[in-house]
């Protein structure tokens, strides 16, 4: 778990702003699925790739790495969206032990209802005989190891907003 790392307040205000805007400007894809339509009860997700864009594969990702303190190699970024009901799949990103996570959500869910709202990141590891889970606050970013197992939970059916995280895939040099 000391692996796990939890940074709220990731971006600088103007930073976000700049991401939200090319997030909405963006046309998503359903169909999306946790492993990639491996298991028949997947549930199916929003999708938009984010990879063309350099606030994502070359601004952020110089803050990630100044971040974490790691040289990464960015395999791919996009962003997922969940409504009501489409909750994720339990599933490893990568089963190399160099390879990281980072994920940042861009939800405007505040501190007090986050409990009501739901759509928490669940982990599952080998040491531990309990599941732990992380809210999708607002510019909240979690870097972890990609062989850990997750899944990402939708909001709750009193969020009627969908839930956004946007996800990068890394491999360390």
């Amino acid at each position: 778990m000391d692996k796990i790392h939890v940074i709220d307040d990731f971006l600088q205000d103007d930073e976000l702003n700049k991401v939200n805007e090319i997030i909405k400007s963006k046309t998503w894809s359903y169909g999306h699925t946790s492993n990639g339509n491996r298991l028949n009860n997947d549930i199916n997700f929003w999708n938009v790739k984010l990879d063309d864009e350099d606030i994502f594969s070359m601004e952020i990702k110089k803050i990630i790495e100044k971040t974490f303190s790691k040289k990464l190699n960015l395999l791919r970024v996009y962003a997922n969206g969940q409504t009501f009901g489409q909750d994720g799949s339990y599933h490893i990103d990568n089963d190399s032990e160099n390879h990281y996570t980072f994920v940042l959500y861009i939800n405007k869910i505040n501190k007090e209802d986050v409990d009501l709202a739901g759509g928490y990141i669940y982990f599952k590891l080998p040491d531990l005989k309990y599941k732990i889970c992380f809210e999708p606050l607002n510019n909240r970013g979690i870097f972890f190891p990609s062989t850990y197992i997750h899944k990402a939970a939708a909001f709750t059916r009193f969020i009627t907003d969908m839930r956004i995280a946007i996800a990068w895939k890394f491999e360390e040099l």
